[in-house]
């Protein structure tokens, strides 16, 4: 009996097998790379989303604190401000002026005129404002015999609490600074010549800028308060990496950056003009417009925040800002607006 031996082993795969096969896993690895795609924009687009609401929110957050701050000078927003420093009609000393706002113009303007480098490489097309007041930390006055006298502290007071204040600078030295005293009938803007141990002194002599021109407080304080009081300045430019920015500077200390990708800023006031204030704003105007700004009771800020990733759409988007459409790009854009009361001129 004869016996037959069969191979069933592949040999290989026909041209047709192969190019079929090919083809399969081109549609799939395609199906897969259009999903990688399709997730990475969708996660770009909520991240950027995410972004501008968050930076949105905080900047208006940030600048309605500070804002509802303005014209503070202790226990009565309305008790008489006296200034004894020789330069108080200058821009970082104006605390009769407890809000200043600036339009901005053409041709790297702004209306009134900012001073000459007062707020450095500002971006042409967007508002500023400044507001005066003091700061949260304060410290109650021990003794203050007439008002020429120097002003001693009470004893609980720390050099640390003097440091953080920014009376003392980082070698625990008198660091030129000035300061509101302020009783809930009057109030007084100094600057601190001196400090031994707890006594702020007051004098026209010294290396300090910009001195006092008198050493008259004008009334004693005892009981009172002692707050540091600062020029504060919001504005945009471009920050190092070419981001427009929100910045903030104090006094004439260099601007710092707060938050990245803030386009633009556009501000109108609240202005009482009633013959009889009734501490209610009868109409909103440009800084440009306003012809008294003790009559200014609000202000109404409006955001423009701008993606900091580009490419985030297909196609440019328009957008409209402060009434005006514009051809916009492939950012992503959004306006926040907020009404803010100065709650030291409604009291």
């Amino acid at each position: 009996m004869s016996h037959r031996v069969y191979t069933t082993q592949q040999q290989g795969f026909t041209l047709i097998e192969l190019m079929v096969t090919l083809l399969l896993g081109l549609f799939l690895l395609g199906g897969i790379l259009q999903i990688f795609t399709h997730s990475k924009k969708t996660y770009r687009t909520q991240t950027a989303l995410a972004e501008l609401q968050e930076n949105g929110r905080y900047a208006i957050d940030f600048l309605s604190k500070d804002l509802r701050m303005a014209g503070f000078i202790g226990c009565s927003s309305q008790a008489t401000l006296t200034n004894t420093l020789n330069t108080p009609n200058d821009f970082f000393y104006r605390f009769d002026k407890a809000i200043e706002g600036f339009e901005a113009s053409s041709a790297k303007a702004w209306t009134p005129a900012l001073p000459s480098a007062a707020l450095p490489s500002a971006l042409t097309g967007s508002d500023i404002i400044s507001l005066r007041r003091v700061n949260e930390q304060s410290f109650t006055v021990n003794a203050h015999p007439s008002a020429t006298s120097a002003i001693t502290l009470d004893t609980s007071v720390t050099r640390t609490q003097l440091k953080s204040a920014g009376f003392l600078n980082a070698s625990n030295t008198n660091n030129c600074a000035l300061a509101a005293v302020s009783n809930c009938s009057s109030a007084t803007v100094f600057q601190i010549s001196n400090i031994t141990g707890n006594t702020l002194s007051h004098t026209t002599d010294g290396s300090c800028t910009p001195k006092n021109r008198t050493t008259d407080l004008k009334s004693t304080y005892v009981q009172g308060q002692v707050w540091p009081i600062n020029t504060v300045s919001y504005y945009i430019r471009k920050n190092p990496a070419n981001q427009p920015a929100l910045y903030r500077k104090q006094d004439t200390d260099n601007a710092e950056e707060l938050i990245e990708g803030i386009e633009q800023m556009q501000i109108v006031y609240g202005v009482d003009s009633d013959i009889r204030p009734d501490k209610t704003p009868n109409y909103y105007v440009t800084a440009n417009a306003v012809s008294d700004w003790q009559k200014v009771l609000s202000i109404r800020i409006s955001l423009l925040i701008v993606s900091t990733q580009d490419n985030l759409t297909d196609n440019p988007l328009s957008y409209t800002y402060n009434g005006t459409t514009h051809s916009g790009d492939r950012h992503l854009r959004k306006v926040f607006t907020s009404t803010i009361a100065l709650r030291n001129r409604l009291t």
